[in-house]
Parts: structure tokens; C-alpha cells; sequence
């Protein structure tokens, strides 16, 4: 697979966000959408430049963050969403319930699976 140049995944990231911009993406799923759908690339690397891309636009105000966190069977997760300026909305939690505390924590929460001893 071709590596993606960092500004043409930060242009291929704006158009999916503009594409559903009431969804909210998170960084894991632009990943999945954006980069190697056959997960034969280095997906560490690829999901960092996925982050550093998305980051980038939202730091030159082209798009909207919202990083959030908890803490699941003594296991920190952590992940960033990203949506489209054109929502109008500038926090999760105005996309509705599912993207209020407590639930988006619990969704997120559950991203941890446990796989037995």
C-alpha cells in the first residue's frame, strides 16, 4: 500500500467529516475508513498519522475535537472524535444522549474487551 502523505489525508478526513457531518467520528474509525481497509500496513503508524491529520484540522479550526476518557476495569481508554464544522455543533454532547457523560464514557468503556486470564 502507498503511504499517504499527511495533507492529503487531512483532506481525505475533512471530506468524510463534511460527508456526515452530524456524526461524530472517532479517531479509530477515520483510521478504519481512511487508511489500509486490508490491515496490511503498520496500523500503529497509520493511526498516529491518522490522529496527527485529524488533530492538524482542528487545530487551524477546520474541524471540531472533543477527546474523551475513562477508566474501565482499571484499564485507562482514551480516544478523540471529530465532526464537521458544518454541524454547528461545538460539543458532543449536542449531538444527543449517546454522546452525553455517562453513556459516551460506558461506549467508550466498552471498546476494552476482556479476553479471560
Amino acid at each position: 500500500m502507498r503511504e499517504t502523505s499527511i495533507s492529503e489525508l487531512r483532506e481525505r478526513i475533512r471530506a468524510t467529516l463534511d460527508q456526515e457531518p452530524f456524526r461524530p467520528w472517532c479517531v479509530h474509525g477515520l483510521y478504519e475508513e481512511l487508511t489500509d481497509p486490508d490491515g496490511l500496513a503498520d496500523r500503529e503508524n497509520l493511526l498516529m498519522r491518522t490522529q496527527l491529520a485529524a488533530d492538524e484540522l482542528a487545530a487551524h479550526g477546520e474541524v471540531h475535537r472533543e477527546a474523551i476518557s475513562a477508566v474501565t476495569i482499571g484499564v485507562q481508554c482514551q480516544d478523540t472524535l471529530y465532526w464537521s464544522k458544518r454541524s454547528g455543533m461545538s460539543t458532543l454532547d449536542e449531538f444527543g444522549p449517546e454522546y452525553e457523560s455517562p453513556t459516551i464514557l460506558r461506549r467508550l468503556g466498552a471498546h476494552f474487551l476482556c479476553h479471560g486470564l
